[in-house]
């Protein structure tokens, strides 16, 4: 059994710290005097990382033209949050799909997160995924950066490519810090699943000399190993049962376990000779390696006599041995993230004028995926399934199937990929100011280029392997046995030393082809754009006005790949294609000062996101055995929106603020996924393609509220408060044939998205409990209603102590995911679960040092 790490400790400390806070105080700096034997200065103990961050996001949020939100680090360059993601999903309107618990990709708004553009220092990121413009922000360490802005109505001299919203990742300067500045940190994390100890570092310097050259660098690591406990079912029509009765055809338990390195560096050089001229380098190198050994064991039962015993029960008979599988797969998934920009600032007599050059490069290397499939040998088996809970409960008629010495070799998969995705930029704004008024102008260029390979080969002929030899003890799984276990170790030793000696069958030539480049693609990206935008201020009235163009200019090739019947041959086509679009895009933004601390914007404008390479890069991958055809669509339009947004502001001192907006989203050609079994080009096949579906509207409120509550008596006056709230209404169709009369929410926009936290700050102490909500949400449509997949309503709760100990050292404990919550989606109806994936609570215990 796992060792277990109680969930005590975080809650005394948290009932203790929220139910006296003057008295907590009060003991610790008497006890703290009488062990040094003076009275303590409180100001040189004084910690406040919350209302630092606090202000600075406030702080951003009130001078800013455009309508956005932000997330900054505290004097010290720390984050409230760990994550850089689940740091955004603080703010209104935000939230995050998780990977392995980690949040990873950030939802704006509720729209999908390739819809959102994401800039570190101004300068567009690729992303490693395959096909999609989504970018991961769990590949960049938050201690790499210092603000963390999203815009949710850009201006008209920002990139036009933000339906969602942009996402700004700033890092340090070092006229951010005053003087010289070093701090670093150490970390040990404890997951509860896998009882591993993890370390974490990191340390930064910064430093002004001369009053005019300022260098900031850091560097952090992380290596953490966790586990996760999977259980996935599908679902599929029961023969004989009542229209729309699903039997659980397959059930998997699938056991992960995962080494995460993250390694962050960052360089930033800052020249500023005179009050008129600035000059800067900014670099940011991140690397993610995951190594994931994913161990599972499949029950067919679908492949058996099903018969239905009534109160969804049923019994398998004749259930054939092969329908029970153990599969072992290992794989290491190496991502890195490199920025560059170098650029100025110049006052002129009359004019400002501002450039950049940049270059970014993201790379993904898959260079060992294997997977080792075996197939249980022995006789025809009974079972029964109970689909009364939401993950079907079965029995099997005999044990033998845990006992890896029954199990026959059936094949092994390799899988390697690569993918490479660089840009490069150039930018350059002149602005002319007047009394009241200014006027700006802009060019701005992006040449991408991007190269995806994707292989996938099956490898059945070679000597047979005894699972028994790669046996291990059986591993902890939440959702039921797996049976005995499998040594990902033993795997990879064999496979170095025998793989050479397995090879494909001739019938299946043509699926390994397929597999192997059908996925391929390599595609270049050009975009030039040109704004001209004016701010004028009548009174407490500022206007921004102005009107962007982009024109995009694409090139693709892939591949046709066409396999026959017998699987033994196929024939390979190269396809290319490239077009030529333009966008204009209008906007005016207005913003009122009310006087009071009261702040009013509104703004219209138009946004645009380009459609995903996987979906519009010219591919056909035709398997006549399965009689199955995928289809990119070169010809896909962008999506278009047209936006409105008000919102209104009071700002509560200088930490302090309560918001409320409104907006709505308009998007032509909202693209989707459709299958069809009539299309007339491949009769009698299923075709899956990429189109543009028709309108898709957004439309939402936000609320925010956060605060110090100085007001009340000493030492209740370090409490701060604060709470979020996002709704929205989606809608949009789809086109999928048969469905036309249905009502269908946008995929992956939650209906409710809620936070709140309660902190207290007082003396040395800083302690912060924070809980994030999100409903339900679509994740993909099937063919009709009872094959919709969704994702459940999940609330995430955490916990973070620190004491400050000197003004130089700090001490913290962190906990995360305290209420135990798994990853669940479903199939048409919550009680029908798809996957279940719990992850246990994590803890942390760290030292911060700064001089």
């Amino acid at each position: 059994m796992h060792k277990k790490t109680s969930l005590g400790l975080a809650i005394s400390l948290s009932l203790l710290v929220m139910t006296s806070p003057s008295a907590f105080a009060a003991e610790a700096l008497a006890s703290g005097a009488a062990a040094s034997g003076s009275a303590i200065d409180l100001d040189r103990v004084e910690v406040r990382p919350q209302l630092e961050s606090q202000t600075r996001a406030v702080d951003l949020k009130r001078s800013s033209d455009a309508i956005e939100d932000a997330v900054s680090s505290d004097a010290m360059g720390v984050y409230p949050d760990k994550n850089v993601a689940e740091s955004l999903q603080r703010l209104p309107g935000v939230s995050v799909t998780r990977d392995q618990g980690e949040g990873r990709f950030v939802v704006i708004r509720g729209l999908d997160a390739a819809l959102n553009s994401v800039s570190v220092d101004g300068i567009a990121i690729g992303t490693p995924e395959d096909s999609s413009r989504a970018a991961p922000l769990d590949v960049i360490p938050s201690d790499s950066t210092e603000r963390l802005r999203v815009v949710k109505s850009p201006t008209p001299d920002m990139p036009g490519d933000a339906i969602g919203g942009a996402i700004l990742v700033e890092s340090a300067s070092a006229f951010d810090r005053e003087g010289r500045n070093l701090r670093g940190k150490i970390e040990a994390s404890h997951q509860q699943l896998s009882a591993n100890t993890s370390p974490k570092a990191a340390i930064n310097y910064s430093e002004v000399f001369a009053d005019t050259f300022g260098v900031a660098l850091g560097v952090n690591y992380q290596n953490r190993k966790f586990e996760s406990d999977n259980t996935e079912v599908e679902y599929g029509q029961f023969d004989g049962g009542d229209e729309g009765e699903l039997f659980a055809n397959s059930l998997q338990q699938r056991k992960y376990e995962i080494e995460r390195k993250r390694i962050g560096a960052n360089l930033n050089l800052d020249w500023r000779p005179d009050e008129d001229n600035r000059y800067y380098l900014r670099t940011l190198y991140s690397q993610f390696d995951d190594a994931e050994t994913r161990q599972r064991t499949i029950f067919n039962f679908g492949d058996g006599e099903v018969t239905a015993l009534g109160n969804n029960q049923y019994r398998v008979d004749d259930l054939p041995a092969d329908a029970i599988q153990k599969r072992m797969r290992y794989r290491t998934k190496k991502e890195n993230t490199f920025t560059t920009s170098a650029g100025g600032e110049n006052r002129l007599t009359n004019a400002v004028v501002d450039y950049k050059l940049g270059y970014t490069r993201t790379e993904e290397r898959v260079n060992d995926e294997m997977e080792a499939r075996f197939e249980y040998d022995g006789d025809d088996l009974g079972a029964t399934v109970d689909q009364n809970t939401g993950i079907p409960r079965y029995t099997l008629g005999d044990a033998r199937w845990m006992d890896n010495g029954n199990y026959d070799f059936d094949r092994v998969v390799l899988s390697p990929k690569r993918v490479d995705d660089k840009e490069h930029s150039a930018q350059i704004n002149l602005r002319f100011d007047g009394d009241a008024s200014s006027y700006k102008f802009g060019l701005l260029g992006r040449w991408r280029d991007r190269d995806v390979n994707v292989d996938e080969r099956e490898l059945r002929l070679g000597p047979a392997i005894a699972l028994s030899d790669w046996t291990t003890a059986s591993p902890d799984h939440r959702g039921g046995s797996l049976g005995q276990g499998m040594s990902s170790d033993a795997m990879r030793r064999y496979w170095a030393q025998n793989g050479g000696r397995y090879s494909a069958r001739p019938q299946d030539a043509g699926g390994n082809a397929l597999t192997s480049l059908e996925e391929d693609y390599t595609a270049s990206e050009d975009i030039f754009a040109s704004y001209a935008m004016g701010t004028w201020d009548v009174g407490a009235l500022r206007i921004i006005g102005g009107v962007r163009v982009e024109n995009t200019q694409f090139s693709a090739t892939g591949n046709n790949v066409a396999v026959a019947s017998n699987g033994r041959s196929f024939t390979v086509t190269p396809l290319s294609v490239s077009r030529s679009y333009t966008n204009v895009l209008p906007g005016l933004h207005l913003r009122y000062d009310a006087g009071d601390d009261w702040v009013l914007r509104a703004a219209a404008n138009k946004t645009v996101s380009r459609p995903s390479f996987g979906d519009v890069a010219p591919r056909v991958g035709l398997s006549r055995g399965d009689e199955e055809v995928r289809i990119g669509n070169p010809q896909l339009d962008p999506y278009e929106s047209k936006n409105i947004d008000l919102s209104l502001e009071k700002y509560i001192g200088s930490t302090g603020i309560v918001s409320l907006g409104v907006f709505h989203k308009s998007i032509d050609g909202y693209i989707v996924n459709t299958v069809s079994n009539n299309d007339p080009a491949y009769p009698g096949f299923e075709v899956t393609r990429v189109i543009n579906g028709n309108k898709a509207t957004v439309k939402g409120a936000e609320f925010n509220w956060q605060q110090q509550l100085a007001f009340l008596p000493a030492g209740w006056d370090g409490l701060l408060v604060g709470a979020s709230g996002t709704w929205l209404d989606t809608d949009f169709d789809p086109g999928l044939a048969g469905r036309e009369r249905e009502d269908f929410t946008l995929p992956r926009a939650s209906k409710h998205v809620y936070s709140a936290h309660l902190g207290y700050e007082k003396a040395g102490f800083s302690t912060r409990v924070a809980a994030v909500y999100r409903s339900e949400y679509l994740d993909s449509l099937g063919d009709s209603g009872a094959y919709d997949i969704y994702v459940a309503p999940n609330t995430q709760l955490d916990f973070s102590l620190d004491y400050k100990f000197t003004p130089n050292v700090s001490v913290y404990f962190e906990a995360q995911n305290l209420l135990d919550k798994p990853l669940e989606l479903y199939q048409g109806v919550r009680s029908r679960t798809l996957q279940n994936e719990e992850y246990g609570r994590t803890y942390a215990l760290g030292l911060k040092v700064a001089l």
